[in-house]
This record gives C-alpha cells, structure tokens and sequence, in this order.
C-alpha cells in the first residue's frame, strides 16, 4: 500500500472511530435508579438541562426552574448543584441533581408537552428533582416555581391563603411557559402550552386537583370538615388543631381573599384552568373537598399513594380511594405503595443530608420502602402516564393497563387501560 493510501486508510479509520465516540456520547445511557428498574423509569432518550429565572407572579416573587431535553456534544455528564435561598436554614442550601446547568435545549423532538411540578406545603422548586429530571429526559419540559407558602418565599404569607394562590399560580406558569417558549423567549419554540399536565405531592397534588377543576366544599354534608371534625394531624406534619377549627379558618380567609359573600353553603366556584389536560397528584390531599368535589376533574388521572400516609388521615378506610371513586374521568389509575408513608415522593436523604441534621429524617426516607426503588416506580408510572395522555404513545397506554402492572408492594386499580 502507497504512503498516501496508507494516510487516506489512517484518515478513514480516525474519523469512524470519531464518529463512533461522537455516536456514544450523544444518547444517555438507559440506565434507573437501581438495576432492576421498570422500563419507563430508565432514562430517556434526552440529555437534561436546566435553567432558571427570576419571575414574580401576582402574589409573590419567585424562581421559575425549568428543566428540558438539552444538546449535550461533549457527552458532558449531567451533574449539577441545586442551591436554594440562604434565607431557608441561615445558610446556602445545596441540593445535588442530575442535569446540564444552561445547556442549549434540543429541539428536534419538540415542541415538548409542559408539566408543571408542584411542591408541598414548605416546600421548595428543587426538593423532587428527580422526577422533574427524569421526565425532561423522556421528552417533557417540566417548570417548578416556590409557591407563596414554600420555606424559599421571603414574603410573608399566611399559609391559608395559599389554597386560593396556588391553583392561580399555575394558569400563571402555563402563561409564564408561552413567554418562554415564544419567538423572543429564552426557550422558544421548545414548550407544547397545549398540552400541558400538572404533577404534584401533597400539598401540590391539592394544587393539581384544584387546577383540574376540583372545587371546595366545607359546609356540605358529605366534606370531610362535616365527617371528621376531630381528626389532628400528626405532629410532625404541623397538625395541631382539630380539622373542624382548621376549616372554619379556610373557609373564612379564603371567602375575603376571592371575593365572595356570603360564603359558599356547598361547592365553592372553580378555579381550575381549562389548559390542564392530565394531573398526577402524589399522596393526595382531600380534606377541602367533599364526595361531590371531584366531578369536574374530567382529565386523565393518575394518583399514587402510599397506604400508611400519617399526614393523610391513611387511618381511616375509605382515604386511598376516596379521591379515585369520586373523580369525574374516564381515564383514571391508581397506584397504592403498600406500608408507605408520606415522604416516599420526596428527596432522599442522601441527596439532602442537611435535613437529617435537623433532626428531620422522616422527612427525606420511608420507614419501609427503598428509596431508590419507589422512585424508580413513581418515575416509571408518571412517564408512562405522560407519554400516553400527552404524547398518544400506544406502547405507554399497555404498560398502565391493570394487567401489565405487577409489582411488588403495589396494589393498582385502573379504568381506561
């Protein structure tokens, strides 16, 4: 072989193997949490970023997260540090996550559908990172602000009145999206606003059923404020009065902030948005509502929960499926951890050792469950939820199905499967 054919063979095999590398490093690897894994909990076909901005909605100042499929050339590895406001513990608080901090956003799959995360009561934009990572890799964008009432808000706020913000707080952010997504906005023509989904725990899946169309109901007979006026919460979870005093306090400051009197004898009005196509509220909350609150939720549904859940009255029978039997959908599962508790959904204290300091360990761990192994589940049941409400995806609409669905520790019920 000549020296210039010998030079053009080295150049041919330099620039394949080049390729080769640029090839591997182009997709993430699929890999879960654990190794045993459920399909829809690997990695998606996107590398993560993440960007924020400083915003202020109608009622407060706040930090808009975003996390979206990204370009990731240098086969980067996606790692980065949360930090949260100073003003939470006195200090920085860090958070370590899974993403590509600004990187540019990858837009051949889009526009991506949005879903708005919504964090509990106190709680913070970053604190369930990993689900919000996990969906941008699976084609989503995914947005989480501090509502008025979150540790984060430097403003003060009564707590109460949170219940009627925070469901405004999400037609603000589907509206925040359009600015984002727009021709001059910093992620244009990346966001989908006409599909968009709400995800949220706790006090965020209140915030997702209300912005569903659930509707108040205090007084009627058939509200939990009417059936269990004794029930406290636990300490831990700041239940220190009797639901009946807790109501009569909602129902009071709620009906000055929205303008209406008298106050509402049975459903209160909605305040929903018509945008929401899909929620998934994780360990949902039901002590505003009424058997009868629920018929307007029409979107698919899918709820999870865990049936040991102390901050969800989990002691009384009819608490895991109360929201499921009464909700208006066709579509509609639910997903029931057995022996788990509140903060299953949540940060795990490993990412978040700065909790277990303050003597919170219930805070970031389940007495029963594997962390990494719940996560996995939730990440599998919510992206395959997603992809099929909002992404059509046929493969996704099988896994839901009730007899696909096996898995240890889980008890799932399901209708239009």
């Amino acid at each position: 072989m000549s020296y210039r054919l010998r030079t053009v063979f080295i150049l041919v095999v330099v620039l394949l193997s080049l390729s080769a590398v640029s090839a591997q490093g182009s997709t993430p690897d699929a890999v879960g949490l654990r190794p045993d894994a459920p399909p829809y909990a690997l990695h998606g076909p996107y590398w993560v970023g993440m960007m924020e901005f400083a915003a202020e909605t109608d009622y407060h100042p706040t930090t808009v997260a975003v996390w979206y499929p990204a370009l990731n050339p240098d086969g980067a590895e996606e790692a980065i540090t949360y930090r949260q406001s100073p003003t939470i513990f006195g200090n920085e608080t860090l958070i370590p996550g899974y993403a590509l901090e600004n990187a540019l956003p990858d837009a051949t799959g889009g526009p991506y559908p949005l879903v708005i995360f919504s964090h509990g009561n106190r709680g913070l934009r970053f604190i369930t990172a990993y689900l919000s990572e996990h969906l941008a890799s699976q084609g989503f964008v995914v947005m989480s602000i501090e509502y008025a009432d979150s540790a984060a808000v430097t403003t003060s706020v009564d707590t109460d009145l949170s219940h009627y913000t925070r469901p405004k707080d999400v037609s603000w952010q589907i509206d925040y999206a359009d600015q984002l997504t727009g021709a001059e906005g910093a992620l244009a023509g990346l966001i989908n606003t006409e599909q968009v989904a709400v995800v949220g725990h706790s006090y965020g899946a209140y915030t997702a059923e209300m912005a569903a169309g659930a509707r108040w109901d205090i007084r009627g007979p058939t509200s939990w404020c009417n059936q269990y006026p004794d029930i406290r919460l636990p300490p831990e979870f700041g239940g220190y009065l009797p639901l009946s005093a807790l109501c009569r306090d909602w129902e009071r400051k709620l009906a000055k902030q929205a303008g209406l009197s008298p106050v509402p004898e049975g459903l209160w009005p909605p305040m929903g948005d018509a945008r929401v196509d899909a929620i998934v509220p994780l360990a949902p909350e039901v002590v505003e509502f009424g058997a009868e609150s629920f018929k307007d939720v029409t979107v698919p549904v899918l709820l999870l929960a865990g049936s040991k859940d102390r901050a969800e009255f989990s002691e009384l029978p009819l608490y895991q499926t109360y929201l499921y039997d009464n909700l208006g959908s066709a579509k509609k599962a639910l997903a029931v951890f057995e022996n788990a508790d509140h903060m299953v959904f949540g940060t795990s204290c490993s990412q978040v050792p700065w909790i277990v300091e303050l003597g919170s360990f219930w805070a970031c761990s389940d007495p029963v469950w594997d962390m990494n192994r719940a996560h996995d589940l939730i990440n599998h049941f919510t992206t395959a939820f997603l992809l099929d409400v909002l992404k059509g995806d046929t493969a996704a609409h099988a896994a839901l199905a009730p007899d696909a669905v096996s898995f240890a520790g889980i008890t799932y019920q399901a209708e239009g499967f």
